[in-house]
């Protein structure tokens, strides 16, 4: 099973997460993390690197976070280097569609495919209400 760990500011992962589960139901070989007000970066950057190599089980891990080039993102970035025998990818902007895509399909798949199979969910996730109706 691919491990998923979420990382964001503040509690938008626990609570993305929390919201993930509520429809599909509690998930084993998940973590989120949230870097708050006040939190140390470089302390951040261990907690992210332990958790990815805690999340796998020999099949990889895909992370989520909420905003390139941001904390969260970057400390997944710099455990590139730094974690040991893992396989791992990251994607940005996390949204709903792509973290139940990635709950209901991770086995069974291989993490490069789950990776591809999220970003298309998470394009295809967004919509405006108004071009999905017709209106008269």
């Amino acid at each position: 099973m691919i491990g998923i760990l979420v990382i964001t500011h503040g509690d938008f992962a626990a609570e993305i997460l929390k919201t993930a589960e509520l429809i599909i139901g509690k998930q084993k070989r998940v973590v989120s993390l949230g870097l708050h007000y006040g939190d140390s970066i470089e302390e951040f950057c261990v907690k992210v690197k332990d958790t990815i190599e805690s999340l796998d089980e020999g099949q990889g891990v895909l992370v989520f976070a909420d905003l390139f080039g941001a904390s969260p993102y970057n400390s997944a970035a710099f455990s590139a280097n730094k974690v040991k025998n893992t396989k791992f990818r990251c994607i940005t902007g996390v949204n709903l569609p792509m973290l139940l895509e990635s709950l209901t399909t991770r086995d069974g798949i291989n993490l490069d495919d789950l990776t591809k199979l999220c970003i298309k969910s998470g394009n295809q996730g967004i919509k405006e209400l108004f071009n999905q109706i017709k209106v008269d």
